[in-house]
């Protein structure tokens, strides 16, 4: 389980970078509010896999669970306040072509620390 949930963070690392390089951009398509429901669906199944790890691992694997975490707290935030998300995604101070590069490379890095996860 840990392959397949580190496999899917490097695919939608990959995806992520490729598509900015590319001109495309799936995060500013993400990011636009009308798309809600595919962010929500690709954290949803991003909370099933990871929950799948976290409770089904003997001892308790702490990275997953803190990763899971992060994305609870995320569609939380998504769902009860979505002007405040949507409004710090929109921010004319925010840089948007460092924000996609960060992205890529921290939803990579997430896929590297869920794979040597049982090592640390």
């Amino acid at each position: 389980m840990l392959i397949l949930l580190s496999s899917l963070y490097f695919l939608y690392g990959f995806v992520l970078f490729y598509t900015y390089i590319k001109g495309y951009s799936l995060l500013r398509y993400l990011l636009k509010r009308k798309n809600i429901n595919i962010q929500l669906s690709i954290e949803l199944i991003f909370i099933i896999l990871t929950s799948l790890v976290v409770f089904t691992s003997q001892p308790l694997n702490w990275i997953v669970a803190l990763i899971m975490l992060f994305h609870v707290v995320g569609v939380i935030w998504i769902v009860t306040n979505p002007n405040s998300y949507y409004s710090m995604a929109e921010e004319a101070t925010l840089d948007i072509d460092s924000l996609e590069i960060a992205t890529s490379m921290i939803v990579i890095a997430m896929g590297i620390f869920v794979y040597f996860s049982r090592i640390i």
